[in-house]
């Protein structure tokens, strides 16, 4: 990860290294196909598809298709499909490849998570504020590799959180975003349980979208209450990058403030869908509330 320091401004590349570089100059193979229910045929959006535990992948587009470069050391790997409320699938990324038919099928699981659960009507009135709420610009990140937003789609970033008490609800999710050149980007809100403090299972069933329009900066809140998302200790949301448009062809800004956190690594970023997650020693400027 390369660092450019000046006076009063730290850029740092989320998503962006060398090895990262050097893979998008050896791409030479497209992975392209199509996503769809099992049961009825119809086209499943925004289904992350890549290959497993590397840099290399996406997330379909509105009508469920999906198009990412890979490299022939990549055929040896396995391409994993995934979306909340479906079993995951993995194929070989050899087989998919030498195969006509490039359709997956996707079938929806039926049982409910156990952390996603209905709200008695009884107003909860304790509520609790966690994160980040500064946004200075001393320190910030960009979302972006150098030059292409195709490589961002399907790539997360956020922050691990503590609920103090048991049943806890999220109320909402605050975001900080300080430069876009973005008429509209769509993100994805994933919540995450941990394991071996990385994030393991998406808890929330429904998938959750936030969406800005026409250049947008400063704080966005997301309401989550309508989701009834019950929380016990430590969880992770992250922001999912899936849609986006330009008004003109341009190297794309999206930059957040963040604040150095050397020794306390809670932010968890990946470049692609499918791809390893990696620590972070910042703090994004998200914050939550949790509702007691």
């Amino acid at each position: 990860m390369k660092f450019k320091i000046t006076l009063a401004f730290i850029f740092i590349w989320a998503f962006g290294n060398q090895s990262f570089c050097q893979n998008v100059a050896a791409e030479n193979i497209t992975v392209k196909g199509v996503v769809l229910d099992k049961e009825t045929n119809t086209a499943l959006a925004y289904v992350s598809v890549g290959v497993l535990n590397k840099p290399e992948g996406t997330v379909c587009d509105s009508i469920g298709r999906f198009s990412f470069k890979i490299t022939q050391e990549n055929l040896a790997d396995t391409l994993q499909i995934s979306l909340v409320g479906y079993g995951n699938i993995r194929i070989s990324v050899k087989d998919f490849m030498a195969t006509n038919d490039k359709t997956i099928k996707l079938k929806a699981e039926v049982k409910e998570l156990a952390e996603v659960t209905v709200i008695s009507s009884t107003p909860r009135i304790d509520s609790e504020v966690i994160g980040r709420q500064k946004s200075g610009k001393l320190v910030q990140l960009s979302v972006h590799n150098k030059t292409s937003v195709e490589e961002t789609i399907g790539s997360e970033m956020g922050m691990r959180y503590h609920a103090n008490k048991r049943n806890a609800i999220l109320k909402d999710f605050n975001f900080y975003i300080s430069a876009n050149n973005f008429n509209f980007i769509k993100f994805r809100i994933n919540i995450y349980s941990l394991k071996n403090n990385m994030p393991d299972t998406i808890i929330c069933k429904t998938q959750i979208f936030a969406a800005i329009n026409d250049f947008k900066t400063g704080w966005t809140k997301i309401d989550l209450e309508q989701y009834n998302i019950k929380i016990n200790g430590e969880f992770i949301i992250t922001m999912q990058w899936i849609e986006s448009r330009m008004a003109k062809k341009e190297n794309p800004i999206t930059i957040v403030p963040v604040a150095v956190t050397a020794f306390s690594k809670n932010c968890y970023t990946r470049v692609a869908s499918q791809d390893k997650w990696k620590r972070m020693g910042v703090t994004l400027s998200n914050f939550i509330t949790i509702a007691y």
